[in-house]
């Protein structure tokens, strides 16, 4: 294995020297040629391995997500991979399936050094598993501990479906929730939608249907949901003008329900999801939904929590704006 001393006997240079072109430090245009020529003729590599146990860094974080099935969190995971690998980071990739265990033992990962900080999407009670010194950046959870959080703007977003189902004429709506009742973010999208109703005076109906975060795979949920849509039929008329889905697998599957049970979408119930994601990622938007900045929060997470590993100071909350597209399931 070629080393730095070969390289900076090659190039006539002092080991110093070639540490500081390597490390992008100043060093004269000449010896800097000296170096990058010997380093190309040598075929010299950065022992990395070598350069973390030095810095006592691994260059590498660890995201946990629930899972890889949600096109959301597939999407969070490519950008946040993207982000890490411009400043020269590896990735881990953690599918909790939302068992504490295994966000316990990923957690415990970061503590024994074995990567550098933790992006979190937690759905469990692990609170006394973190502490201040640990890097880790949470997606729209709060913990007891102060924990940094990225989150879009969750109030604004179940304000802004309600408004928006509002003004497209909307008198009876319903926001149909699945997911954890732990303190977070997420909440607020069905406090700031039921309180927008409120204050335009509309009727509106608020309905929980638990833990829910694998809506796609659990027969049981579904048929809770789909129960709830069959009996809001009276007389082959559907009961709600809107409805306000938390997330838009929920309102792909509420969806596909409605148009089995032969009603028309926008004209007879118009629908709004959560999330902003469209087909393949590229294509069309999946429903009129509230789009998150999933990019930015992305990119956010990854230089919070560099801030974290250098020891630097990060604001407790961050939230970044969210927007309303049309994917043709509202007027």
């Amino acid at each position: 294995m070629i080393t730095i001393k070969d390289v900076a006997r090659d190039a006539g240079v002092s080991v110093g020297t070639v540490s500081k072109v390597l490390n992008n430090i100043y060093v004269t245009a000449v010896n800097k040629e000296k170096v990058e020529q010997s380093i190309k003729r040598l075929g010299y590599h950065v022992n990395t391995y070598a350069r973390g146990l030095k810095a006592q860094r691994t260059y590498t974080a660890a995201i946990i997500v629930p899972d890889l099935i949600s096109p959301f969190f597939a999407l969070l995971v490519n950008y946040v991979e993207q982000a890490f690998s411009e400043i020269n980071y590896k990735l881990l990739i953690c599918n909790s399936h939302c068992k504490k265990e295994k966000e316990i033992a990923y957690i415990n990962m970061a503590r024994q050094n074995k990567v550098d900080g933790i992006i979190s999407v937690t759905y469990s009670n692990s609170d006394e598993y973190l502490s201040d010194d640990l890097p880790v950046i949470s997606i729209d959870r709060h913990f007891k501990s102060k924990v940094c959080c990225v989150s879009s703007d969750n109030y604004q977003g179940g304000k802004m479906a309600a408004e928006k189902l509002i003004e497209k004429g909307c008198r009876n709506t319903v926001y149909i929730r699945t997911g954890s009742n732990i303190s977070g973010e997420t909440l607020k999208r069905g406090s700031s939608f039921i309180r927008a109703c409120e204050m335009a005076g509309i009727n509106y109906r608020c309905l929980e249907f638990g833990e829910e975060t694998t809506i796609e795979r659990d027969g049981a949920t579904n048929c809770k949901i789909y129960q709830f849509l069959e009996q809001s039929m009276d007389n082959g008329k559907f009961l709600y003008d809107g409805i306000f889905a938390s997330s838009d697998s929920l309102g792909q599957i509420i969806i596909e329900k409605l148009k089995k049970m032969g009603v028309k979408i926008p004209m007879d119930v118009q629908i709004i999801g959560y999330d902003g994601l469209r087909a393949l990622n590229v294509g069309d938007y999946q429903l009129s939904s509230i789009e998150q900045p999933v990019q930015d929060m992305a990119v956010t997470c990854v230089n919070h929590l560099m801030k974290l590993i250098n020891k630097e100071q990060v604001e407790e909350l961050t939230i970044l704006p969210v927007s309303f597209v049309d994917g043709g399931t509202t007027k």
